[in-house]
């Protein structure tokens, strides 16, 4: 068994691959092109347990929220692996990923990030025993509800930003780290595979929660 994962959606991307039953990761330069990066990283993975491409079983890529050209850059680098081989793909929500990690079994914690012009992205997941349960989807909302949202978290992943802006509890744990790793999309896909149907890799999306807005540049 062959599984490999692209996390693409920050400034600090991953590549995973999960080979026999090893799990590998290797973090890429965030300064660098991802579309020049993931491949080669993947091929190296591959080429250090003696496996080529053509042996991947499945795919799990992150489809955000985050970065709109390290999304697009990730899911079509995921698609064109998964055709390649004819293996599965999944697409997963990254702050799935954050929350696998991130909190302990049993707690609930809340994804907040400054989604700027008077916006937050906001996510709230329940951490199980071996998965991730979507409480809230991922969606947007306004930048004045930001201490409501506080105040109901038990714990935060809050985008540093943003922590002046906010009272919190003593008892409440926050999280700054907000990198979602590819790892955890493995994990987390060797739990759904069998479950999901995998048939078009054109049917896993971007996760865009608001339309693109182009900055025409000035002359």
């Amino acid at each position: 068994m062959v599984f490999v994962a692209f996390e693409s959606s920050t400034r600090s991307p991953s590549v995973a691959a999960l080979i026999d039953g090893e799990l590998l990761e290797t973090d890429l330069d965030g300064a660098l092109a991802h579309a020049s990066d993931l491949l080669p990283s993947l091929s190296a993975l591959l080429e250090s347990r003696g496996k080529s491409p053509k042996e991947i079983t499945a795919v799990a890529v992150g489809v955000g929220p985050g970065s709109y050209t390290g999304l697009r850059v990730g899911i079509a680098t995921a698609q064109g692996v998964a055709r390649a081989a004819s293996a599965k793909l999944l697409g997963i929500p990254s702050g799935e990923a954050l929350a696998y990690t991130g909190l302990a079994r049993g707690e609930r914690g809340d994804l907040i990030i400054d989604a700027r012009g008077g916006a937050l992205y906001h996510a709230r997941f329940e951490r199980t025993d071996c998965e991730v349960e979507t409480l809230i989807a991922p969606r947007v909302v306004p930048a004045d509800s930001l201490q409501d949202l506080v105040d109901e978290s038990v714990a935060l992943f809050l985008d540093e930003a943003l922590a002046s802006s906010v009272t919190t509890r003593d008892e409440q744990r926050v999280i700054f780290e907000r990198t979602p790793r590819a790892r955890a999309l493995i994990e987390l896909a060797a739990q759904r595979v069998e479950g999901e149907s995998h048939n078009d890799p054109s049917a896993v999306l971007p996760l865009y929660l608001r339309p693109f807005e182009g900055k025409i540049r000035k002359r």
